[in-house]
């Protein structure tokens, strides 16, 4: 991604022409425009598709006419769709049609974004505007309070762009990471309205910081001053129906949160019906929302069908990939190897000798040498590893090197994401800084790639200072039915041996931070997503295993982050309940495990697979 972000704003529409009018027009005022504009039109009645198509606006807006109302929950499925999958948005910025943006709403909120961290994937999935009401007060249906259980280091990065943490935000003028969307999939249509802004900003945020900018203002221009708990009529029912779906079928929040959610929901319940001059009307939705919340929500498509052509979010590209060339036949019958990047990222606690190896084993010792070496150097580093870098080249022979030279460290998440950038070429192999490539790894695995597959990763060996002698050998399961049972309940990749296509992990949302999991996350989500994932049972690699390695493997910080990542792939739904209880209690055997004994199992693990 640029510097500057790809933004694609999304407006649903019915039936107000004169307020979607007024909300094209304060966002064709604003300082900074979005790059695109998708306005979802759902079965107006009243003339607005020819309205918008009469405009003169300063960007293309594409205009998708339902014939159907599939409500605001179906309108911005479809809108955000369209934005991450036919507008490659960077950010998605969401907004009702009677919204009017002032001129500062979305320079500030990008300016947040880009400046709350130096990488893409440490930078909120969520940032949220302040929302006014027509008279200039705050508006209470839009007031968002502060995320419950901030930790200082959200609060610090919050403030240091003049902003607060949140945890849930409305559709009424907020930013949406598109790589977010497309690691973490679309709204649910079958809301049809009411609490689908919740359900969809919350599973974005749960894992990951959302933010509320007050110098990004709109006007919500709503008949009436106040929230949708006073006297809501029919629509009592979807509160209800979807608060039910949201709190019981959905992952998007903690534990916890779905009880803390659920007591606060009551309390408006209980002052709904008293507010209400119809609590009949309201007994009857309320009974009728409990009843239907009872069934799982329908899928979008389903919702969808006949209405508008969805497609899956995350899903993997048609056709050949960007950045690469079509997969022609050779005269001997065999797929053409596409050219490939070589992405190594550094930090100060590597050592020079090791890096200097490592970059040759994969550049000119390789008997299928990559295009281009791109190194990303994480940070400072000492004096020595920095003359090491300077001297890249002589080390890589013929291959381009180019050093992405990092500032501050930014940890090795957001240092793949970085580098990916980086890379001119669709296909990319990863290795790390003191590890050994075999010469024939590339000549191996490059054609099982041109042949059709998105990941290709390999077994390895451990090694230790000495290269010559392996300690133990990393085996890895190879059939795809076998790589997805296994990814179930481990990682199934040795990440330092993977060679995959950039287009496909950009599809499913790139590298996002998943402490110490970075890599199963990204493999979990790629085959979700149906990619053609491989492994070759020959080891190509020589894995070098620091002292400390297996000490750092046990103990509660390590079954901390086994927590978190297991919490995730269960909210992605990769997990059922019942492998998630059996990951954790087999986590929490061996991480607790004397070292020596932990050390033996974990070989025997691996080597067995």
């Amino acid at each position: 991604m640029s510097a500057a972000p790809r933004v694609v704003a999304v407006v649903v529409s019915f039936n107000r022409r004169g307020l979607l009018a007024r909300t094209l027009a304060g966002i064709a005022a604003g300082v900074l425009r979005p790059d695109a504009v998708v306005v979802v039109d759902n079965a107006s009645t009243d003339g607005a598709p020819d309205m918008v198509r009469g405009l003169a606006l300063p960007f293309p807006v594409d205009l998708v006419e339902l014939g159907t109302n599939v409500g605001g929950a179906g309108g911005f499925t479809v809108g955000i769709e369209r934005a991450v999958l036919d507008h490659a948005a960077d950010l998605v910025w969401v907004m009702d049609d009677d919204t009017e943006p002032q001129p500062e709403a979305l320079a500030a909120a990008v300016r947040a974004w880009t400046d709350y961290a130096p990488a893409p994937e440490q930078r909120p999935t969520v940032v949220a505007s302040h929302v006014l009401w027509s008279d200039g007060r705050e508006h209470p249906m839009n007031s968002m309070r502060e995320r419950l259980g901030a930790t200082a280091a959200q609060r610090r990065r919050a403030a240091a762009v003049g902003a607060r943490p949140i945890r849930s935000a409305s559709y009424v003028s907020c930013l949406l990471s598109g790589d977010a969307v497309r690691e973490l999939g679309l709204p649910i249509a079958d809301y049809f309205l009411w609490a689908d802004d919740f359900e969809h900003t919350t599973r974005l945020a749960r894992f990951n910081d959302a933010i509320q900018v007050p110098g990004s203002v709109v006007v919500h221009h709503t008949k009436k001053f106040g929230t949708t708990d006073v006297d809501p009529g029919p629509r009592f029912y979807n509160e209800v129906r979807n608060r039910v779906w949201t709190y019981g079928r959905s992952q998007c929040l903690a534990p916890w949160e779905k009880l803390a959610y659920t007591y606060a929901t009551a309390r408006i319940w209980v002052r709904t019906f008293t507010q209400s001059s119809d609590r009949r009307l309201l007994a009857g939705c309320l009974a009728r929302g409990l009843r239907d919340g009872l069934r799982a929500p329908r899928p979008n498509a389903e919702v969808l069908e006949g209405v508008y052509p969805l497609r899956p979010v995350p899903s993997l590209p048609d056709g050949p990939r960007a950045g690469e060339p079509a997969r022609e036949g050779r005269a001997d019958g065999r797929s053409a190897v596409p050219e490939f990047s070589l992405l190594m990222p550094v930090y100060d606690g590597d050592t020079p000798e090791r890096f200097v190896r490592a970059l040759a084993s994969n550049t000119r010792e390789q008997e299928l040498a990559p295009a281009e070496a791109v190194i990303v150097r994480d940070g400072p580093v000492g004096p020595a590893l920095q003359a090491a870098l300077d001297g890249a080249a002589a080390a890589a022979g013929t291959v381009p090197v180019r050093v992405v030279a990092l500032e501050q460290n930014v940890g090795l998440t957001a240092a793949l994401g970085l580098g990916l950038e980086a890379c001119t070429h669709g296909v990319v192999a990863r290795a790390d800084a003191d590890d050994i490539s075999l010469p024939h790894r590339f000549a191996a695995q490059l054609p099982v790639i041109a042949a059709g597959a998105d990941l290709v990763g390999t077994a390895m060996d451990e090694i230790g200072d000495d290269e010559a002698a392996v300690l133990a050998h990393r085996r890895v399961p190879t059939s795809p039915a076998s790589i997805r049972s296994v990814a179930r309940a481990r990682n199934p990749f040795n990440h330092p041996t993977v060679v995959f296509r950039r287009a496909a992990v950009d599809a499913v949302g790139g590298y996002q931070h998943v402490p110490g999991a970075e890599d199963w996350w990204l493999w979990a989500r790629l085959i979700a997503a149906g990619a053609d994932v491989r492994n070759l049972a020959e080891p190509l690699v020589r894995y070098r295993v620091s002292g400390g390695a297996y000490e750092r493997r046990g103990g509660r910080a390590a079954f901390a982050g086994d927590l978190v990542v297991a919490a995730q792939l269960r909210a992605a739904g990769f997990l059922t309940g019942t492998q998630w209880l059996r990951n954790v209690a087999v986590r929490a055997v061996y991480r607790f495990l004397p070292t020596p004994v932990r050390a033996g199992r974990y070989r025997r693990m691996v080597s067995r697979r």
